[in-house]
């Protein structure tokens, strides 16, 4: 029957084009989407704000940081901050690969820059960050306190949204503000730019430890032990402490979350970085329209060839 290959055909072309719209009958509001490099960072050309994901406020982490109360479940984000390193980026990357897990890595842009074979040796780490399929997000070029030096504001987080831009070929779509520093001017500057200030909740400041990864991993364990909701897991893959202290604790956690269930408690879920994505919310097209008459002229067609028959 022509008719009926005809509209299989039909559907095998537009199918793919229309069934998220489809789903909800009118646009892909709440899928997440990567902007097209060629968007401004200050998303003048968008036709609809980004929809940013509902925060609960915490204090000293930005107001964008989703952290979520003690009803939610028990949910685990992992955060490494300052590189690439290139001793502990890739033993992290490594950990992360062999358990399937996803992080976020807030790179500082100086370690991007320069043509010494180490600098190219990170920015080749930073493409390898996302080639497995974990976000590289922005740290500001220098770590400079932004709220310190509000002058430095729109240099230090465009220049590294450029770097990290030019290095992967993927804007980063989340931020990180260096020593937690938040002010109404850095919030201004953040907004224009449709990039969400990403705090945390868990910071076993391996800064002050340097090598003590039982201390890291101490603190980390108990923690954890005591979360409800969610929790933001700040690390830096630039101090042994963490780098070597984090398979020792997803080791923990593993077992922990294997008692939990046998208890019939709630275990903690490590989740990737997808909750906390910017969110945009497309224009109406009348795609879904179109697509619609077409498929009901054709399946017209295919009835009306049958009924013939």
């Amino acid at each position: 029957m022509p008719v009926a290959r005809r509209f299989v055909a039909l559907l095998a072309f537009v199918g793919p084009l229309v069934s998220p719209a489809l789903v909800d009958g009118s646009d892909f509001s709440g899928a997440t989407l990567p902007l097209p490099a060629e968007v401004s960072t200050k998303r003048a050309a968008l036709d609809e704000p980004l929809e940013l994901p509902e925060p609960f406020r915490s204090p000293g982490h930005g107001a964008h940081t989703a952290f979520y109360p003690a009803t939610a479940p028990r949910e685990l984000l992992l955060s490494f901050d300052d590189g690439p390193d290139l001793a502990g980026t890739p033993l992290i990357l490594e950990e992360l690969d062999r358990r399937g897990l996803k992080a976020i890595f807030f790179v500082t842009g100086w370690r991007l820059t320069g043509r010494r074979p180490e600098d190219v040796a990170r920015r080749d780490l930073v493409r390898k960050i996302a080639a497995h399929g974990h976000l590289v997000a922005n740290h500001t070029m220098s770590h400079h306190d932004l709220c310190k030096n509000p002058n430095e504001q729109v240099t230090e987080i465009d220049t590294n949204t450029e770097l990290i831009a030019q290095t992967t070929g993927v804007r980063p779509l989340l931020f990180r503000s260096p020593y937690g520093a938040f002010c109404r001017s850095l919030e201004a500057t953040l907004a224009a730019r449709g990039l969400p200030d990403i705090g945390w909740n868990i910071d076993p400041q391996d800064w002050k430890h340097h090598e003590d990864e039982d201390a890291v991993f101490e603190y980390v364990t108990r923690k954890v032990s005591a979360l409800q909701g969610r929790g933001i897991l700040l690390m830096h893959d630039t101090h042994s402490a963490s780098v070597h202290a984090l398979p020792r604790f997803l080791d923990w956690l593993a077992r922990e979350n294997a008692r939990a269930v046998r208890a019939h408690r709630a275990p903690v879920k490590v989740i990737d970085y997808g909750v906390l994505l910017p969110r945009y919310r497309m224009t109406a097209s009348g795609l879904p329209q179109l697509v619609g008459a077409l498929v009901a002229d054709a399946a017209g067609a295919v009835g009306d060839h049958l009924g013939a028959e």
